[in-house]
């Protein structure tokens, strides 16, 4: 339930965001900027699906790898919203997609690992 709070407030905060930045854009908007709030709220449902699904596991790696492509894709979002707003582009910004999209495969790929006993 915790985790669900967390996700939650994020993307309220996302949306409050975008709704102030749209209110004084005069009259320009930004799809990315628009639904980066619902990107936030699907991402952390489905994380959180996967901690109930795989409960018995240790997931703290699968779970820093997952938050950080999370992460990554949120700020591009942002950075792109912005920067389309204003006019502007960056050749920079397909990095955030690249490194958001690494971080959330390896995420998904030790979440079959098996996890080793301290002894």
């Amino acid at each position: 339930m915790k985790k669900l709070i967390s996700y939650g407030s994020i993307s309220l905060s996302l949306f409050l965001f975008q709704l102030v930045y749209h209110h004084y854009s005069h009259g320009v908007s930004s799809a990315s900027l628009h639904y980066a709030w619902l990107i936030m709220a699907c991402a952390g449902l489905l994380w959180w699906l996967i901690d109930r699904l795989f409960s018995n596991k240790q997931l703290r790696l699968s779970s820093n790898l997952y938050h950080s492509g999370l992460a990554c894709f949120i700020t591009w979002c942002l950075l792109n919203g912005v920067l389309e707003i204003a006019g502007s582009d960056s050749p920079y910004l397909w990095l955030y997609l690249l490194f958001g999209g690494g971080f959330i495969c390896s995420s998904l790929i030790t979440l079959g690992w098996k996890e080793k006993r301290m002894r």
